[in-house]
């Protein structure tokens, strides 16, 4: 919640300004209200963006597994078994040929963002057909 905990942090400064620059309390009083006003109206925006995000998200899944277009459904599958298949040959193949021949054969690397996106595909795809065996049985 680092954009929620952002607003916090501005309208904090902004109070104990209005503590040195007022001169009644009741005005001090006042200026915090408000403040806290405007920081409770973008924490219910922020939070409203956030809902919308992760509804058009759902919704996108949902619509893509409701395709009649075959390889959109296969997608997802494809991509998992490529990322296998890349898990194979630098995880088994490569060190099993390296141990075998006696050379170092140099195994691949894989960055960060590989494992974020193949993790990610994982992820959706499980979570789509969870679904979908669901509903079949219903």
């Amino acid at each position: 919640m680092g954009l929620l905990d952002f607003a916090s942090d501005i309208i904090k400064p902004v109070a104990e300004l209005i503590d040195n620059l007022t001169t009644s309390d009741q005005e001090k009083l006042q200026l915090k209200n408000k403040l806290q006003e405007i920081e409770n109206a973008y924490k219910a925006k922020l939070l409203d963006y956030e809902t919308e995000v992760a509804e058009s998200k759902k919704e996108i899944m949902v619509a893509e597994l409701k395709q009649d277009d075959k390889y959109t459904k296969r997608a997802r599958p494809t991509v998992l078994y490529a990322g296998l298949l890349i898990l194979l040959i630098n995880n088994v193949l490569l060190p099993w040929m390296s141990y075998f021949n006696g050379m170092h054969i140099p195994v691949i690397n894989l960055p960060s963002e590989f494992w974020l996106a193949w993790g990610g595909v994982a992820g959706v795809y499980a979570f789509g057909r969870t679904k979908e065996k669901i509903e079949n049985k219903n």
